[in-house]
């Protein structure tokens, strides 16, 4: 099984009651890891997030790159 390796960070957008970005907070710092493919990165990228944040899917991105 071949392995790449990927860069990824999560932000949590705050947005008014128009859905505009009014912020935007880092929830977890850029970091490094090794997974099959992207998907399988997101996947585990996504159990990562805390709880709190978690309850709000649509304010969330995932930043994801290859190396």
């Amino acid at each position: 099984m071949k392995k790449s390796l990927y860069e990824y960070a999560v932000l949590k957008h705050t947005t008014d009651k128009e859905g505009k970005i009014t912020g935007t907070e880092i929830i977890i710092e850029p970091t490094f890891t090794l997974g099959k493919n992207e998907q399988d990165v997101a996947f585990k990228v996504t159990r990562e997030i805390p709880e709190e944040h978690a309850k709000d899917p649509d304010n969330i991105e995932i930043i994801l790159r290859a190396f």
